[in-house]
């Protein structure tokens, strides 16, 4: 069962082998009779993106699972060896992830500056509205305030 599947051929299944000691799956496009390696990876990466890894995880230590579409997709066109292969370049993909969590990490810094900005600009024209209101004296001294 060797052989190369075409990109955009609806695939039967995917097998993904898996090595937990190593972190660690190799993954295989199934079509008819032809079986592919399209991808491999660390396994953890894996098992934030997809419900059956996780399961496999928490059952075994190695070994393999098969992701096969449910009855009522069968002849779905999506479920493709070049759909898989983006999928899984995408989750193996640490830039993408460490990029998105750094522009995550940095609008809140920027929303905390803007907030505490905010804050001491209305500190500020309370001050002012406070020495427009006592008509620009020091309520204990009684002399002209410095602005």
């Amino acid at each position: 069962m060797e052989g190369r599947v075409a990109g955009d051929v609806e695939l039967d299944s995917a097998v993904f082998q898996v090595s937990l000691t190593k972190n660690r799956y190799e993954a295989i496009a199934c079509n008819g009779e032809s079986a592919e390696s399209v991808a491999s990876g660390p396994f953890d990466q894996l098992v934030l993106h997809l419900e059956d890894a996780k399961n496999f995880q928490s059952r075994s230590s190695s070994g393999s699972f098969k992701l096969l579409l449910a009855g009522d997709a069968k002849g779905s066109t999506w479920f493709t060896k070049s759909t898989l292969e983006r999928f899984l370049h995408i989750i193996n993909s640490p830039d993408a992830s460490k990029t998105a969590n750094g522009i995550l990490q940095e609008m809140s810094q920027l929303e905390e500056t803007r907030k505490f900005h905010d804050y001491l600009q209305s500190k500020e024209q309370q001050n002012l509205m406070g020495g427009a209101l006592t008509g620009g004296l020091s309520s204990t001294t009684g002399k002209p305030q410095q602005v």
